[in-house]
């Protein structure tokens, strides 16, 4: 019923019907009320989001990290292969993979962020999906930039992801495609990002972190497991290294 169709035939009954329908209010605001408070008392996003930055460590030695060097042993459906990542704070990346299984290696950098090259025969421009596919291999850096590199953050929620309860964070990410961030309740560490492949959008990549070591005072991922509509890329990491003097910045022109 509205209040345009509520009719007062007098004034008794009118104060009879005010009193009413102050007792409705008072009551409809005090069955509401606990859940809006719920709800705001719960932290937002952003919150979650620097929580888990700062299960990882604490920001002055996450600040600390000018460049990162990763390498990983890997395990395809087609067979086994190795990954090679260095990157640096400017948003420089040279990535580098060895197959088992054919001849060709790929190799392919990233200035800024944004712009890519691949080597193989010649130097060739990368598409901005191609650039983005690459950054999402980056993942301690993911652990580490989870503020620069997603936004647009929604209202949290609660789940479960196998036995372990996480919470979890709708975003856009750098293509402003829509993905969800699955932080663990108990440790506030990342646990999985479910991602749009930029080649097929209508296929959902569920990467999941785990196996986290300490080393230089932050909590790492050592195992990274990609499942790509069944199809499942585990990286084994057996090398991390920062701010390491053997870091070499790859030149396009080289």
């Amino acid at each position: 019923m509205t209040m345009s169709k509520l009719v007062l035939h007098s004034s008794e009954r009118s104060g009879q019907s005010n009193n009413f329908i102050l007792f409705i209010f008072i009551l409809f605001c005090s069955c509401v009320t606990p859940t809006n408070k719920e709800a705001l008392n719960d932290k937002s996003a952003e919150d979650m989001v620097e929580a888990s930055l700062n299960a990882v460590g604490n920001k002055s030695n996450r600040e600390k990290i000018m460049n990162l060097i990763s390498m990983a042993d890997c395990i395809s459906p087609d067979g086994k292969y190795t990954t090679e990542i260095h990157t640096a704070v400017e948003g420089y990346s040279f990535f580098k993979q060895v197959y088992s299984y054919k001849p060709e290696t790929f190799e392919a950098v990233i200035e800024k962020k944004i712009k890519g090259y691949s080597f193989f025969d010649s130097v060739r421009p990368l598409s901005r999906e191609a650039v983005y596919s690459i950054r999402s291999h980056e993942f301690q850096n993911i652990v580490l930039e989870l503020n620069e590199r997603y936004h647009d953050f929604e209202v949290p929620t609660k789940g479960k992801i196998a036995a372990t309860l996480v919470n979890q964070v709708k975003a856009k990410d750098e293509l402003n495609h829509p993905c969800l961030l699955s932080f663990d309740h108990d440790t506030r560490l990342l646990t999985a990002i479910e991602i749009q492949n930029p080649d097929t959008l209508n296929e959902v990549l569920t990467i999941k972190f785990s196996n986290w070591k300490k080393i230089e005072n932050l909590l790492m991922p050592y195992l990274v497991t990609i499942d790509q509509s069944g199809k499942y890329y585990v990286f084994n990491f057996i090398k991390l290294q920062f701010n390491s003097p053997d870091f070499k910045y790859k030149l396009v022109n080289e």
